[in-house]
């Protein structure tokens, strides 16, 4: 049995979708802001050679230490912020990170200008 009670006899002016249109409005402007933010460019590093790269990444897989990696070529002398995470593996060209976050993000070890380990002060502080 459907119970369709009509407008009129509401107990209150329900504005139906609108109510929820401030929620997303606040959820998409709190994403831009951290993307923002999260995006600000950076100075490049000093470049590393390839075997000073991968020492510090063979270095961090074994002994299960958190890096930060800057890739890409600057432009204007700018460059986005490091990327950091544990190393979990590499296959091939790639180097597979987890995030603080808990995902995965792979890297073209072609693309890494510099590496570099980073040791917390706390280590619950990487969650």
């Amino acid at each position: 049995m459907e119970n369709n009670v009509p407008r009129e006899k509401w107990l209150y002016p329900d504005r139906c979708m609108k109510k929820w249109l401030g929620w997303i409005l606040s959820d998409h402007s709190a994403y831009m802001e951290e993307a923002a933010i999260s995006e600000q460019p950076v100075l490049p590093k000093p470049e590393q050679t390839q075997e000073t790269i991968n020492g510090v990444l063979e270095d961090a897989w074994q002994n299960s230490k958190i890096v930060a990696v800057q890739i890409g070529t600057p432009y204007d002398d700018l460059l986005l912020p490091d990327i950091e995470g544990a190393v979990i593996g590499h296959w091939d060209d790639q180097v597979y990170l987890q995030l603080k976050t808990g995902e995965m993000k792979s890297i073209n070890a072609a693309e890494i200008r510099n590496v570099q380990l980073l040791n917390p002060d706390r280590w619950w502080a990487l969650v």
